[in-house]
């Protein structure tokens, strides 16, 4: 067994006995007496408008009942939470585009879970999916802690590692580019084994960027074999399809990430009807990542819209010397092609396709900013593209389960499913800012401070000097025993 990445997957799946309760699991430490919240306002995940709370009563960590005063169940089994005329219960909230890897030392993007999980669940984000790992198995672990209860976090569905070329990173810029992680004459057999691989390790949605258009039927379909979605990143770095879009959604793509056509209008945006069109026909869900888009221009444009708390604080001292000195990337994308990227949100929406859009925040950390803060950016760049607020928060809540495949569990306030609550102060179906505004948060039934949640992060993220880099050091894997690793 000479290959590092066979040997990582062994070790995972030693640690890993029960992969498919993942995310389930309720750790003994969160289990309370019965719980009632009372007073505010309720956004049940689907509805248009909000509604003045009936009463939650919360019971090993499921909502259990609606309309329910605590006056009928006995005062010394039952924690009351009262809440004021000014705070509005929702959903916990899905990122499925929640990067936990980060790129401090100039040497690839390589995950942190442990802080930036607890920062996503301080912002109300109760559920995340990766979107592609270069160490899938700090994920795992992390995910497996959070359900042991020995860790605190969202609920990780973990993505596992990228499928096609993008396991080495920028080093390839097209799919037919070397990569040893994902060789040009990788086999079928190859393909489909990783994804039983990573099946077992309770991966429950995978994410293919820089794959052939055969490569990206094969894991189509045996992810669909095995009951997994699948999500992509399409367009190549010549800006290029790897796979055409149309092609891809005809294939059974679930989900398709960033754009809907590669032009910014004009002749390389001209499918843009058809495309819509298909993705109704085939429900295939859209995460456009606007706030990673707009990313440089719109903070600066909109400063006082999209920087309102000091990210930088979560940062070891070394890590914010290290970003300041590099200071803000290129732009994304000019003024044009974000508007452009807008406008297909917009119109797919306008076409009938408000059940298929999700939130994603797309932030792999090379600044001063964090992608837990980052899911309010994309909440208000929705909200500016021209979509109604109960939009964006349905597709931020009910709209996440849906696509995950997890909506008889999560994604709504109902009787039945678990426990996952995000209490604001104000009213974001009027104010969308007002999801910034989180006083509770409850995952399974059990309570977290999320003023708590922010100063437990406080100076942990990143190295701490020269010397602690190691950790911080993206080594591309061989999918092969005999392809040696390179950095």
């Amino acid at each position: 067994m000479n290959n590092p990445t066979r040997l990582v997957q062994v070790v995972i799946f030693l640690l890993v006995s029960q992969p498919l309760l993942a995310q389930w699991l309720q750790p003994s430490s969160s289990t309370v007496a019965d719980t009632v919240i009372q007073g505010g306002w309720l956004f049940d995940g689907f509805s248009d408008a909000r509604q003045a709370n009936p009463g939650i009563l919360i019971r090993d960590g499921q909502i259990v009942g609606l309309g329910v005063g605590a006056a009928s169940l006995n005062a010394a089994e039952t924690k009351v939470v009262l809440l004021s005329s000014t705070e509005m219960i929702l959903p916990g909230m899905f990122d499925l585009h929640a990067h936990y890897n980060l790129d401090l030392v100039d040497k690839g993007r390589v995950e942190e879970v442990v802080h930036n999980g607890v920062l996503f669940l301080a912002n109300g984000v109760t559920a995340t999916w990766s979107a592609g790992e270069y160490y899938p198995e700090r994920v795992i672990a992390q995910r497996d802690r959070i359900d042991a209860g020995e860790a605190i976090g969202p609920r990780l569905f973990a993505s596992g590692p990228y499928f096609g070329a993008f396991r080495c990173e920028y080093s390839v810029k097209v799919a037919a580019d070397k990569c040893i992680g994902w060789p040009n004459d990788i086999t079928e057999a190859e393909i489909r084994s990783e994804v039983d691989l990573w099946q077992q390790a309770g991966v429950v949605s995978i994410k293919i960027k820089q794959a052939t258009p055969e490569e990206m039927r094969i894991l189509i379909d045996q992810a669909h074999k095995h009951g997994m979605t699948t999500a992509s990143h399409l367009a190549n770095y010549n800006v290029e399809y790897d796979v055409d879009l149309r092609a891809a959604i005809v294939m059974g793509l679930d989900r398709v990430e960033h754009q809907l056509t590669l032009g910014s209008g004009g002749a390389l945006s001209a499918e843009l009807p058809e495309v819509i069109d298909l993705m109704l026909e085939y429900e295939v869900y859209y995460d456009a990542n606007l706030q990673m888009y707009g990313g440089i221009n719109e903070r600066r444009a909109h400063s006082g819209e999209l920087l309102w708390a000091d990210e930088a604080q979560y940062f070891t001292a070394y890590s914010r010397g290290l970003l300041s000195d590099r200071g803000d990337p290129p732009p994304e994308s000019d003024a044009k092609e974000f508007a452009q990227r807008e406008r297909e949100l917009r119109l797919l929406y306008e076409a009938g396709g408000r059940d298929l859009l999700v939130v994603g925040t797309d932030e792999p950390v090379y600044t001063l900013l964090l992608p837990g803060f980052a899911y309010h950016r994309e909440l208000w760049a929705m909200h500016h593209a021209g979509l109604p607020n109960a939009v964006v928060l349905q597709a931020a809540t009910l709209n996440g389960a849906r696509a995950l495949g997890v909506d008889d569990r999560l994604g709504s306030i109902e009787v039945g499913k678990q426990a996952d609550l995000v209490v604001v102060r104000g009213n974001p179906l009027q104010n969308i800012k007002d999801t910034r505004h989180v006083n509770r948060v409850f995952k399974a039934g059990f309570e977290y401070d999320p003023q708590a949640l922010l100063k437990s992060a406080r100076g942990k993220i990143g190295p701490n000097g020269p010397d602690d880099h190691a950790d911080w050091v993206l080594h591309y894997r061989a999918l092969r025993g005999d392809d040696l690793p390179q950095e």
